[in-house]
Formats: C-alpha cells, sequence, structure tokens
C-alpha cells in the first residue's frame, strides 16, 4: 500500500495534467520520472494503473455530485459544491470552482491514463506477461473513454453528433511545459475516439465479480450507456443484455445493494475504499440534514399513484430516510467499511435496454425489460402492462430517476436527452422537475478558456461569462 501511494504520488509530479488547463511555469522537480523509466518491474504498471483508479475518490469529483443532486432534484443544497444556488437554478459561474475542479480531474484521469499507455505500450518488464499487459492497456483504456465520455456528457452537446461542440481530446500524454493551444473536437470525433478506446477496452479481464476493477462486463455496460446516446438502440438494447449475462447476476433486495457497497454483485462499477487509507471524499451524508430536492419526492409520489395521496415509490420510503440516505450507510471506522461511488449498476442495464427497445417501437421487451425493476420495486405483476405506449418512456425514465438517484447524475443526462429527443419539458407545469433547462451542460471554466485560446465556451453561457 505505501509504495502504492508514493509511486503514484510521484507519478504526478511529471505525469500530471495541470497543463490541461493552459499554461503553467511550474518549477521542475529534480528527479523525475518519464515514459522512458517510469516502467521498471511487472509491479511499476500495475501500480501505476492504480493510481488511475484513485483518481475517482478525488474531491474534484466526489464533490461535483453533490452538485448536481441539487441541479436534479434530488437533494437541496450542499455544504461541498461551491454555488449550490446556481446548481439550483441552473446558473453556473464560469468561475465555479466545483466545476473547474471535476473539468480538472477528468482530464487528469485522461492524461495518467495516456502517459500509462505510452510507458507500457513498448515495454516488456520481466515478469509481466503478454496476456496481463493487455488486459492493463485495456483498464487504462476503459478509463479514458469512462472520462472523455463524462466530460462529453457534462460539457459538450452530446445529443447532436453533427455539433461542433464536443471537448478537447487528448492521445498523448501532455507535459507541464506543452503549451498548445487545442480547440475542441466535434462531438462525432468524440464519440469516435471514445468507441476506438473501448475497443482496446475489451482487452480489460473477464468479469470476476470484483466491482472496483475494470473487467469485459463493465466494458460492455459502457458501449451499451455510449449507444444509446449515439441513438444506436439496436446496439445499446443488444449490449445490455450481453452485459447483464455476462455478470450471471440477479436483482435481489435493493437495499442490499448499499449495505455491501462494491462487494454487492449488483455494483459493477465502483471504486476501492477501505478505513482509513482509502477513503471517498464526499459529504454527501451529511448534505442530507439539509433535505432532498422536491423532484425525487414528486417522481416517487408519481410512481405511486395519484399525486398527493401520500403514497411513494418503495425506493423512496426506503433510502430517503429524514436526515439520512441509505444509499451511503458504510461508514464505520470499526469495521473498516467506508462509502463508495455506484458509477455502474446491473439495475441501470434494464434500464438502457427498457428504453432502448421502446425507442425502436418494440414494446413488449421494452416491458419485460422494465419489469424486473418495477418487480424488485414491489409493483404488480400485470404493473408494466398496464403502461400506454405513448407513456412508456416517460415511466421508464421515472424509473431510472427513482432506482438511480443520488447515484451518478444520470437523471439529469437522461433530461437532457429526453428534452431534445422527444421535447420533453422538465421544467414546465406539468412536471415541474428542474427550475430551469436554459442551460443543458456545465460552462467551460473560466481558466481553461484564459489558458488555451482556441477553445470556445458553450454558447449559452457566452453572454452570461462575468456573473
Amino acid at each position: 500500500m505505501r509504495r502504492n501511494i508514493i509511486l503514484t504520488a510521484l507519478l504526478g509530479l511529471s505525469l500530471s495534467a495541470c497543463n490541461l488547463l493552459g499554461p503553467v511555469d511550474d518549477i521542475q522537480p529534480d528527479y523525475v520520472l518519464t515514459d522512458e523509466n517510469v516502467i521498471t518491474d511487472a509491479n511499476s504498471p500495475e501500480y501505476l494503473l492504480n493510481g488511475i483508479y484513485s483518481l475517482y475518490r478525488e474531491s474534484g469529483i466526489t464533490s461535483m455530485r453533490n452538485g448536481m443532486f441539487i441541479l436534479t432534484g434530488t437533494l437541496y443544497n450542499s455544504t461541498t459544491a461551491e454555488g449550490a444556488t446556481n446548481f439550483r437554478e441552473n446558473t453556473l459561474r464560469v468561475q465555479n470552482n466545483t466545476v473547474l475542479n471535476y473539468y480538472r480531474t477528468l482530464y487528469t484521469i485522461i492524461n495518467q491514463a495516456n502517459s500509462l499507455t505510452a510507458a507500457l505500450a513498448n515495454s516488456s518488464p520481466d515478469g509481466l506477461t503478454p496476456e496481463r499487459k493487455a488486459e492493463i492497456l485495456g483498464e487504462t483504456a476503459f478509463h479514458k473513454a469512462f472520462a472523455e465520455f463524462m466530460l462529453l456528457r457534462s460539457f459538450g452537446e452530446f445529443w447532436d453528433q453533427t455539433s461542433p461542440y464536443g471537448v478537447v481530446l487528448y492521445d498523448e500524454p501532455v507535459r507541464d511545459n506543452d503549451t498548445e493551444a487545442k480547440a475542441r473536437s466535434t462531438v462525432d470525433a468524440c464519440y469516435t475516439q471514445i468507441l476506438a478506446d473501448l475497443d482496446v477496452a475489451d482487452n480489460a479481464p473477464a468479469y470476476d465479480g470484483r466491482a472496483y476493477r475494470v473487467n469485459k462486463a463493465t466494458v460492455k455496460m459502457l458501449r451499451a450507456r455510449v449507444m444509446l446516446y449515439m441513438g444506436e438502440y439496436g446496439q445499446a438494447a443488444t449490449l445490455a443484455q450481453e452485459a447483464i449475462d455476462a455478470t450471471g447476476s440477479t436483482l435481489g433486495d435493493y437495499l442490499n445493494i448499499f449495505a455491501q457497497g462494491f462487494s454487492s454483485p449488483e455494483t459493477l462499477f465502483a471504486p476501492y475504499v477501505d478505513y482509513p487509507l482509502e477513503t471517498l471524499g464526499t459529504n454527501i451524508t451529511n448534505d442530507v440534514t439539509n433535505g432532498y430536492g422536491n423532484t425525487v419526492e414528486l417522481i416517487a409520489d408519481e410512481l405511486a399513484g395519484t399525486v398527493g395521496d401520500g403514497l411513494y415509490d418503495a425506493r423512496y420510503t426506503a433510502a430517503f430516510t429524514p436526515g439520512s440516505l441509505q444509499k451511503y450507510v458504510l461508514n464505520n471506522p470499526s469495521t473498516g467499511d467506508e462509502n463508495t461511488y455506484y458509477l455502474m449498476r446491473l439495475a441501470e442495464l434494464y434500464l438502457i435496454k427498457a428504453e432502448a427497445e421502446a425507442r425502436q417501437g418494440n414494446y413488449t421487451p421494452a416491458r419485460t425489460a422494465l419489469k424486473a425493476i418495477t418487480d424488485r420495486a414491489g409493483y404488480a405483476a400485470d404493473y408494466v402492462d398496464g403502461i400506454a405506449d405513448s407513456d412508456l418512456l416517460l415511466t421508464i425514465f421515472r424509473h431510472k430517476y427513482m432506482e438511480l438517484a443520488a447515484e451518478n447524475y444520470e437523471e439529469w443526462f437522461d433530461m437532457v436527452r429526453y428534452s431534445q429527443l422527444d421535447g420533453t419539458d422538465f421544467s414546465a407545469a406539468g412536471l415541474n422537475y428542474t427550475h430551469s433547462m436554459q442551460n443543458l451542460v456545465l460552462p467551460i471554466p473560466e481558466q481553461a478558456l484564459s489558458g488555451n485560446n482556441l477553445l470556445e465556451q458553450n454558447p449559452s453561457y457566452e453572454l452570461t461569462s462575468n456573473q
């Protein structure tokens, strides 16, 4: 463990991503790890790969969750996300540090992945088998693709493949003395790059039930997600089913998922956390004392029957208890348990398949996939049969929101997709799920713009960049 931490810290000195925000004049350390000397034995790439995994526990990612949960109406306030009111009203400032740190951390993941790939690709250290080398490169490529996809969804017009507003792509390591400006790639080019990285990621290890390590099932799940966003619904449905089959798992008791954390067979990708060395820096358990957002309660009310009848979806009443969120209960120093970040879960695969089939007009398989979710949530066996075809997509949205609320803010990206694909107005009086959808993406941080004269701001923020 100690050697892992030391090597990760040293890697950060030389293979850092700070320049991804613009030119930075740093004092260079006397002893620098480079692509030529960072791989010394079979353990080196393992330590460096672990360093990439550890970035998912950085505050740049974990603090952003609480802000996004406010935007999606899951939380009301936050002690860690700067500009809670701006998140709630969808009026984020370009100077927002929570957004800046999120942007920086995702690009750090990409840069570390590129650095490890460059160091290992032409290296054959003693004791590292060709098979394990390919697996490491596969896991590394997954992290790159995952971060690129998160950046595209957060900062790019991901719903429009003809849009020029993708994100800046990097295929080579960026060093502190690299100052070349780089423009945003098109959305289409971003998807092309993500899929190319996932092709390499197919070399990841076989699924073995360890949710804190990338494997072929998680790669397949990410590809299914990407295909859903690209509108390739046939492939999304097929990949979702293949990923379900690859895990060999079934949906069990809802709260058991969170009592077990990354050990749950339903958790497919979640960072490893062990008290006290590897904990997830998040204050979501504290933020719930500020109250839950209106949207999560409204959707729970809508799903259970008539709005205002006092009946709520069972997942809401189980997980969203007053002053406590039962999705984050593993913070016990005496046992070594610590909360994790649920990046991918088995239930989402069923929901991806349900939506993908419904968007193709395949309503029977769509209902079958949704039924797996609603049966577990305590709905009647014939519940899905009573949903009109015209209402099926929005019902799938509501169940996905309820199932994944306060986990990976997939619900916000779904709001954006549904608004663009179907014209659904989530801020209208009929739904009233969000204060505003005037900004469908986050602002490019001001610091990134100041360091890269080819980088363009998202159009909806251009007139409000000095707020």
